[in-house]
């Protein structure tokens, strides 16, 4: 009798203790072939950003790797704003093989996030679902997939690890929320989902907080409340160049009479402010802890309207989705120390 229910007990709780994991580890597995034909990766070539040390810039590409998610059947793709802002050429590559050109729509460097549009999407791609506003909980569990150092669709699990709002953005309404994760984030990481249990995209990997460069369980996303809410704005349409608020004092400090504007850091070959003939910098000096380029094109005011502030500039904006086709608009700016002007036919 005491052997029958020894055994017994034996393979209850072998039982018990091989489905626990065998259950959660399913739930995972099945996360992951629900959601992985959404996450594409991107191989960018972007004009390299200005280093430490490097006085006399001159232009040139490097490359770079990232992630994206699809979010629907036409090929528009979330990614992080850092990953495509100075992108030549992008390309997509979804999970069965299928390599694609990609193309800048816009891009909000305040909030580190951006939307590309994929010249096709194969018929084995599945557009993913953004989670409704705060379907989130701290200590729930998450999911990242993306191509950390270009190893794809590599998946980590970890957990939510909190919830961090940032100060509202001048000119908006918008306040940013960020998402901190433990789940491990890498380079390649960056623009790729964050999905909760249901396989709802929580998030878009931004960026980590690390002293080696390499993840430390502390890792932020943008969250999916505000990625419903910037997209609710209708962003406007990638104009192609890296700007710098000019504080009134650093404005005068470049001899600069009107005391605010625009600096135009880099121009990106291809997009409106290259047709339009903007021109970017090329001494790099450093900036508190930050590499600007100077030498480039002022940006002083658009349709008559000046950007003295980042608030006026976003409020500009916001102005320009007003304008139709066909429309004129004047762009002032500063070149040598010149006042110039040059008129765009919205087309």
């Amino acid at each position: 009798m005491f052997k029958v229910v020894w055994c017994s007990l034996v393979f209850a709780y072998l039982a018990l203790g091989c489905a626990l994991p065998s259950n959660a580890e399913n739930s995972v597995q099945k996360l992951f072939k629900k959601v992985n034909s959404g996450v594409v990766e991107l191989h960018v070539k972007a004009l390299a950003t200005p280093q430490p040390g490097q006085v006399a810039y001159k232009a040139s590409l490097a490359r770079s790797l990232g992630s994206g998610a699809l979010i629907s059947e036409k090929g528009r793709i979330l990614t992080a704003a850092h990953v495509v802002d100075r992108a030549t050429d992008i390309e997509v590559i979804f999970p069965d093989g299928t390599k694609t050109s990609g193309h800048v729509v816009w891009v909000d460097s305040l909030i580190d996030l951006a939307m590309i549009q994929a010249a096709k999407v194969p018929p084995s791609a599945t557009p993913l679902q953004l989670a409704k506003t705060k379907d989130y909980q701290i200590g729930e569990q998450v999911v990242v997939i993306g191509a950390p150092y270009g190893v794809s669709h590599s998946l980590s699990v970890g957990y939510l690890s909190g919830i961090r709002d940032k100060e509202q953005i001048p000119g908006t309404t918008i306040s940013p929320r960020f998402l901190q994760t433990d789940a491990s984030i890498n380079q390649g990481n960056s623009g790729g989902p964050m999905f909760n249990h249901k396989g709802d995209i929580i998030g878009i990997v931004s960026h980590i907080l690390s002293k080696t460069g390499g993840s430390n369980g502390l890792g932020f996303v943008v969250s999916s409340d505000t990625i419903h809410e910037v997209i609710a704005t209708e962003p406007l349409s990638f104009s192609g160049f890296i700007p710098f608020m000019l504080s009134e004092p650093f404005a005068y400090a470049l001899n600069n009479p009107f005391g605010y504007g625009m600096l135009i850091q880099q121009v990106i070959p291809g997009t409106l402010a290259h047709k339009l003939g903007f021109k970017g910098g090329n001494v790099n000096v450093i900036v508190g802890r930050s590499p600007i380029l100077l030498g480039g094109d002022i940006l002083l005011s658009i349709g008559g309207h000046p950007l003295k502030d980042l608030e006026t500039a976003n409020k500009l904006r916001q102005r320009l989705a007003d304008y139709e086709k066909g429309d004129e608009v004047m762009f002032q700016y500063l070149r040598d120390g010149k006042e110039e002007h040059v008129v765009w036919t919205i087309d």
